[in-house]
């Protein structure tokens, strides 16, 4: 039997959603210490997923990574199937942890490290069918800390979609521009009592949405390279919290932003008014995250004026998953 303890990323936003430029995709994004997806593998006859979570995987969702495993024991000539248990956490399904490249990354891993095969990171990137959108979850699982990608280079046939479309498939794995070892600060997440959308959902979010103009993709790309990421490498935080905002107001987030409407900004504007300094949406939410002087304080107040949302104080992490082997 094996462990992995999973470390979830908050994804800041998506960068080249456009169709007339040098590259497609791409993004920022880092890692946090918690909460954690922990997830225990053992050799098995047959795959199976046992999913404890309150809100992990949908049926549709449980037998798709069953046959995309077993599509990977085909096609490498493994012996074992895996058991895998899922434990419960707070890292639910398509709220902004990233929970579906943690399990797809951790089940193949532990595939071929049960059938006792060497692999790389890159290895396991390729049979785990992640990243074709993103490269945040699949570079933090591996390395920790903050993420910046430059996705691929430029294909008219190229589709923009999200990560999810391309399971099943053989994908490019985005450009690592910078990994940034993350300064420790302390930030709050609050995942408020808002309905999710599904993987269906963002399908239809992309298809319908994209491509976005090349101006507004520049606009991001401004705050990413000028705010973002100058801010962590400079350690000032006051930029970082500017820049955190100022995202929020591009074409691509405020996209993602409408599709909770009101329920999402009132929320936004109530941790705001608990002293946070700046907020954010993670991926296409409805998780947000925020940062302040005293976090602590912030989610407590939060907790008061919102006891129905789940409001947690944690910091950066700088870690890769943990691998344990009984």
């Amino acid at each position: 039997m094996i462990r992995i303890k999973a470390f979830p990323r908050i994804h800041i936003s998506l960068i080249g959603m456009n169709h007339n430029g040098y590259r497609l995709n791409g993004g920022i994004g880092f890692s946090i210490a918690s909460p954690t997806l922990n997830m225990s593998f053992e050799a098995s006859d047959v795959i199976k997923i046992v999913d404890n979570r309150k809100n992990g995987f949908t049926t549709y969702e449980l037998k798709k990574i069953q046959n995309h495993l077993f599509g990977i024991i085909k096609r490498e000539n493994l012996d074992q199937s895996i058991l895998c248990v899922i434990n419960d956490s707070l890292i639910q399904s398509h709220i902004g942890f990233g929970s579906n490249t943690m399990i797809y990354l951790s089940c193949v891993e532990a595939l071929l490290f049960l059938n006792h095969r060497s692999y790389t990171e890159n290895d396991v990137v390729r049979l785990s069918g992640r990243g074709g959108t993103s490269g945040i979850g699949v570079n933090t699982y591996f390395k920790g800390g903050f993420i910046f990608d430059t996705g691929i280079k430029n294909s008219e046939k190229k589709v923009l979609a999200p990560s999810s479309s391309y399971i099943g498939q053989l994908v490019q794995k985005p450009l690592l521009f910078k990994r940034i070892e993350l300064p420790q600060w302390e930030l709050g997440l609050c995942i408020p009592n808002i309905i999710n959308k599904t993987e269906d959902d963002e399908k239809k979010f992309f298809q319908s949405n994209c491509p976005i103009e090349k101006e507004a993709v520049k606009e991001i790309l401004y705050e990413s390279v000028y705010g973002i990421t100058s801010a962590l490498i400079e350690n000032d935080f006051n930029v970082f919290c500017k820049s955190i905002d100022a995202i929020q107001q591009t074409k691509w987030k405020v996209l993602e932003r409408s599709l909770y409407g009101e329920e999402l900004f009132q929320t936004e504007i109530n941790i705001r008014n608990c002293g946070a300094k700046c907020v954010g949406m993670s991926s296409l939410g409805p998780m947000l995250y925020f940062f302040g002087t005293d976090i602590e304080s912030i989610v407590d107040k939060v907790r008061i004026k919102m006891p129905q949302c789940t409001c947690i104080k944690t910091v950066f992490n700088n870690s890769s998953r943990i691998v344990e082997d009984d």
